[in-house]
């Protein structure tokens, strides 16, 4: 008996694996890629080479090690990085959760009874009423006795039509999107707090350029209150660079009040607290060195950005949701059994005699469920169609914002070397509108409007270079940042 109930259950498993799994499996649909960059925008090879790829670490191609520790940290102690964290592991544990119904479910038990049964009654009558077989079904009525049982409780659902295994494939897809979400955690971060750090110098320079601006201007006072003195100048002149030298210095506090602020949403970024991180006062144009950007190709953005491949991902578990929801629509079979000692006698409790099972399959049929399984088939189909739609919108996206920087990295490369021009020709026309002032052959005007022009020049070129930093921050983020293959990376970069 026992071997031929350990026959039909090696059988009925057998059969369960090899059962036909509803559903289709994922296949990629298939998605209009260009081959190369400058079908979408002018890309210069040179400067963004096609043949290869960010390195995992891109951020240290800036050259700023001050920036790299910055970045280190934050991705150490980054709250936003440590949630996206637990929320991966969260997705694994339920990948276990999904995985269990394969495996048979034993569960133990023991009780203790103390009956009495009804004499107007008669042995068997529980059956009658839809009762279970026991003792107290057939004990003789009048009688009174102990019960006591010790059994295990066996259930094993066959899983002929995939319906469990579909769960467990969405499960696991559903943790591939959020290890691909973490990735874009963790590359939005790095990508805020390199443009907060480039914005922070950028200040630094600003002031610099503005403490500048007032000690020339508070020079060009003393000699215009000077020259007024002798009768060389009017008080037109001094009333007007006093007017200069106020708006000059009133910038520093302005540029000094937005530093601290950006300062402070760098220190959150990093996990610190507001006033925790010393940063020493450095123009932007030392800090870095512009790299080149290795773009590659279209079609490898499909398998670097993890919103991509976060959109993938949930497509790949909407699908197998389709399954599993037609897997409902058929019969569901599963082998039930307990086993155990029973006894009315504590002291023959644990005897061979008291040794009782039943084991058996048992199969479920689904016929009027009130289209239960119908609508649930038909969301898990309209779930799918709209996370389609949401992964190739992903891709036009990510398309478009990867084109759109390398046009606006060349033309800020354009627009700053003509700025450059702008401000060495404002440079030279302060110092001879100086020159021809000393001379008495232009009046003051000349000299504040030279002066005015290149002060606004140097503030252009100031904001374009960060500008242009700060763009590829960008590129590098809308390329999906640089990262190791799965297999070989231990964590998102």
């Amino acid at each position: 008996m026992t071997r031929r109930i350990a026959a039909l259950s090696l059988a009925l498993a057998t059969l369960s694996v090899t059962a036909c799994v509803q559903g289709q499996n994922y296949e990629r649909p298939s998605i209009e890629v260009p081959t190369t960059w400058s079908q979408m925008a002018h890309a210069d090879q040179e400067t963004f080479p096609l043949d290869q790829q960010p390195d995992a670490e891109w951020w240290r191609a800036f050259g700023n090690d001050e920036l790299t520790g910055l970045i280190e940290r934050a991705l150490e102690h980054n709250h936003d990085v440590k949630r996206a964290v637990a929320r991966v592991l969260e997705s694994r544990a339920a990948v276990m959760s999904a995985s269990a119904g394969l495996y048979p479910q034993v569960n133990l038990q023991g009780s203790y009874s103390s009956l009495a049964v009804s004499k107007n009654t008669f042995a068997g009558l529980g059956l009658a009423q839809g009762g279970q077989p026991g003792p107290q079904v057939f004990a003789t009525p009048g009688s009174t006795f102990n019960l006591w049982n010790g059994s295990l409780d066996l259930r094993w659902e066959l899983d002929f039509w995939g319906r469990i295994r579909r769960g467990e494939e969405a499960a696991i897809a559903e943790v591939g999107a959020n290890e691909q979400d973490a990735r874009a955690v963790a590359l939005s971060l790095i990508s805020d707090l390199g443009q907060s750090y480039f914005r922070i110098r950028e200040l630094d320079e600003q002031i610099e350029i503005a403490t500048r601006t007032v000690a020339v201007r508070q020079e060009f006072l003393d000699i215009i209150k000077k020259r007024a003195a002798v009768g060389l100048a009017s008080d037109l002149d001094v009333a007007r660079t006093d007017v200069l030298l106020a708006e000059a210095a009133g910038l520093i506090p302005d540029l000094t009040r937005s530093r601290a602020l950006e300062r402070h949403r760098l220190e959150v970024l990093t996990g610190s607290t507001p006033g925790s991180i010393d940063l020493p006062r450095m123009p932007l144009r030392s800090t870095v060195t512009q790299p080149d950007i290795p773009v590659g190709l279209p079609s490898q953005l499909l398998e670097r950005r993890p919103d991509i491949l976060q959109s993938e991902s949930i497509l790949i578990a909407a699908n197998a949701r389709i399954g599993q929801a037609r897997a409902y629509f058929f019969p569901t079979l599963s082998i039930t059994g307990q086993g155990g000692l029973q006894s009315a006698e504590f002291a023959n409790w644990f005897s061979g005699n008291s040794w009782n099972y039943s084991i058996g399959p048992s199969i479920t049929l689904p016929i009027f469920l009130g289209g239960t399984n119908v609508a649930r088939l038909d969301q898990a189909e309209s779930r799918y169609q709209q996370m389609l739609e949401s992964y190739r919108q992903t891709i036009l996206q990510a398309f478009r914002e990867v084109a759109d920087l390398l046009v606006s990295l060349q033309s800020r490369a354009e627009q700053l070397a003509r700025q450059r021009e702008q401000l060495t020709a404002a440079q030279t026309a302060v110092t001879l509108a100086t020159v021809r002032y000393r001379k008495g052959l232009v009046n003051y005007l000349d000299v504040l409007d030279a002066q005015r022009s290149a002060l606004t020049a140097e503030t252009q070129v100031v904001m374009t270079e960060r500008a242009r930093l700060t763009d590829m921050v960008s590129l590098f983020k809308a390329l999906g940042g640089g990262w190791k293959p799965p297999a070989a990376a231990a964590s998102p970069s």
